[in-house]
């Protein structure tokens, strides 16, 4: 029983997280870490100026139309993959499921016409 359980967790593990390719329909704000976009929108409510000292790491900006890997996407946050590294919002922008053009992510999707 107890290798069953380890061969369930080591598979469990091996197994890469599953992330639906979406294109963002607005701008929006993406930090290395949800504490920091959380900070950076209250910074927005006292004119641009955090309450307290913060040492932020940078964040990115992804423009309407950009398609990403939305690895979760829940009330008050929202996780993707670009590149490989996981970026967070504190917000749930709205997205297209499944209409990017390619697998890369953050490629920039052209309007149809």
């Amino acid at each position: 029983m107890f290798h069953f359980i380890v061969a369930t967790l080591a598979w469990f593990s091996a197994t890469p997280a599953v992330a639906d390719m979406t294109v963002m329909t607005d701008n929006t704000l993406f930090c290395p870490s949800w504490a920091e976009a959380h900070e950076r929108s209250l910074a927005i409510l006292n004119n641009g100026r955090p309450p307290y000292p913060v040492k932020w790491k940078g964040c990115i900006v992804l423009e309407r139309g950009t398609c990403a890997d939305v690895v979760d996407q829940q009330d008050q946050s929202t996780e993707i993959i670009i590149r490989g590294k996981h970026w967070f919002t504190d917000e749930m922008p709205d997205v297209i499921p499944g209409v990017c053009p390619t697998t890369s992510s953050a490629t920039k999707r052209s309007p149809a016409h």
